[in-house]
């Protein structure tokens, strides 16, 4: 995936790509969990610097239990405790946050990311988190 995407990269120089992909491929580090499948990793190796990684995750969903929500909210190690509230959509950029609060920096915060492993350090993997508060279920619509 990184190589296709390099390429179009270079063939459109000029051109802004969006690339939706599950969060775990947009991962701009190598990480142990994810053994060798992150095409974020690949493609910040072969361009340094042009792109910016964003994870999307919702938090009030109708399989999650409210106790859950809770529960991750008040654990200081779970980046819900963080936030103001969980009914909000949020955004978070990590370079700012890091920037104005350097404890952040270094540490594993469990989320609800959906990655292979809870608990990585959110902002080293990517440039921004965003938060969803209520998300809804999608279905898929076919036609023949």
């Amino acid at each position: 995936m990184a190589k296709n995407l390099d390429f179009l990269v270079k063939k459109f120089p000029e051109k802004k790509f969006l690339v939706w992909v599950a969060n775990a491929h947009m991962s701009k580090v190598e990480s142990e969990f994810m053994e060798g499948q992150t095409m974020g990793y690949d493609f910040v190796k072969l361009n340094p610097n042009i792109s910016y990684h964003l994870a999307f995750t919702y938090i009030h969903m109708p399989w999650i239990k409210k106790r859950k929500i809770e529960k991750a909210q008040m654990n200081k190690y779970n980046l819900l405790h963080y936030l103001p509230d969980t009914t909000g959509n949020y955004f978070i950029d990590s370079k700012g946050l890091i920037k104005a609060y350097p404890k952040f920096s270094n540490k594993d915060y469990e989320s609800f990311f959906g990655l292979n492993s809870n608990e990585a350090n959110w902002f080293e993997q990517f440039d921004a988190l965003i938060f969803i508060g209520k998300g809804i279920r999608s279905n898929l619509i076919e036609y023949e």
